[in-house]
């Protein structure tokens, strides 16, 4: 059962002011690498889905499935350096393919010097770090999306998330139609469907993201962040805005969310 725009964009404004409240929750405590990712983990995801409703109040909805998959992705990453404690073994995964990456520009002759104005460079600790792992190659490796929704007992998340939203990331024949008539303003030559499961399925791996976010962390939590994303679930089944209460719980706290 699906329900309006406006609904789910009043989900949005709950779910994006929670996220902000435990961004501030571990800004008040010093994070190890763990939860340093994790707490930017939280920081991507959030501008994300921002992102996602942004271009639906654009009629961009291709483009917003695209956001999706990619959301889908960081909550399959989290999951899975959670469950195999690979937090440590994916920092330095990450910082020798941005290296590598990187240095593949600062090699190139041709753009050299355009390379120099925007400032690419490398301090004297990064390059002792890379060379590092150049002689011991970090092990990490991605998890495939597939394998964590059969993990998770979620296939559904792969199959018309993941897998779904993958046809609109790779370019198709057929890419632009409806863009075009939005566009132009014309008049399509049949009606295309409802994409107002983007909204819902956004508002739902937003939940999930959050609900692994506090229990990887490092940190303890308040109940009423549970609380708040048990009702918002029910809340994407029923319609009713049953979580404004635990909302404004949350607000009360003025944003020390972390218990000590």
């Amino acid at each position: 059962m699906f329900h309006s725009d406006e609904t789910y964009k009043k989900c949005n404004e709950s779910l994006i002011f929670v996220l902000s409240s435990v961004l501030y929750g571990f800004a008040k405590y010093e994070c190890d690498t763990k939860d340093q990712i994790i707490r930017n983990f939280v920081a991507k995801s959030s501008m994300t889905i921002n992102a996602i409703f942004t271009l639906w109040d654009h009629s961009n909805y291709q483009d917003g499935w695209v956001l999706h998959r990619t959301l889908l992705d960081r909550f399959f990453h989290l999951y899975a350096n959670g469950e195999s404690d690979a937090f440590e073994n994916f920092e330095e995964w990450s910082f020798f393919e941005q290296y590598k990456a990187l240095n593949r520009l600062l090699s190139d002759g041709k753009f050299k010097q355009d390379n120099a104005c925007m400032g690419f460079t490398f301090t004297q600790d990064q390059k002792k770090r890379a060379k590092i792992f150049e002689n011991n190659k970090p092990s990490w490796r991605r998890p495939r999306a597939k394998s964590v929704a059969k993990d998770l007992e979620m296939t559904f998340l792969y199959k018309y998330g993941y897998d779904y939203a993958s046809t609109h990331v790779h370019p198709m024949a057929n890419d632009g139609e409806q863009d075009f008539f939005t566009i132009t303003k014309l008049c399509p030559i049949h009606k295309y469907p409802s994409q107002i499961t983007l909204l819902s399925n956004t508002i739902l791996i937003g939940t999930l993201l959050l609900q692994e976010v506090l229990n990887r962390s490092g940190f303890s939590w308040c109940k009423a962040l549970f609380d708040f994303i048990d009702m918002l679930r029910i809340t994407l089944e029923t319609g009713i805005h049953n979580y404004e209460s635990k909302l404004l719980s949350i607000k009360q706290l003025t944003l020390v969310v972390v218990l000590t």
